[in-house]
């Protein structure tokens, strides 16, 4: 067989991944723009580096030129280092203990944030 053979298995199977690459993009922007927390973003954020890898890749076979692979590699490099910034920045905010401004918790309402007892209700504390 020839090149020429397997050129149309080959345009077939180029179209169907770059479809869904392009399906699996908005879909990550969508969970990008809608949230709902910051963690979400971070992680749509990620994925969508990872969708943008994948079209490069898919580039770089389809033309057989490997001048795209040092993007890759700093892809790579910034969406994991992107990653680990991000996780760090929400552990140090839980251990802070600041809540995420983008979720819609309704825990507190109507009370300030303060807990309120009963009548008789010493807060815990032991008599004195």
């Amino acid at each position: 067989m020839t090149a020429r053979a397997h050129a149309p298995a080959f345009e077939v199977t180029f179209a169907v991944i770059a479809a869904l690459l392009l399906i699996a993009g908005l879909l990550v922007t969508l969970r990008l723009v809608r949230g709902p927390s910051t963690l979400d973003r971070a992680v749509a954020l990620d994925a969508l580096v990872a969708v943008v890898m994948a079209g490069i890749g898919l580039q770089t076979a389809v033309r057989g030129n490997p001048f795209y692979l040092p993007v890759l590699l700093v892809l790579s490099f910034l969406g994991f280092t992107g990653s680990v910034g991000v996780a760090r920045f929400m552990a140090l905010r839980d251990e802070a203990g600041t809540e995420d401004v983008d979720e819609d918790v309704d825990k507190d309402e109507g009370t300030g944030g303060v807990e309120r007892g009963g009548e008789g209700d010493d807060g815990g504390r032991e008599p004195r």
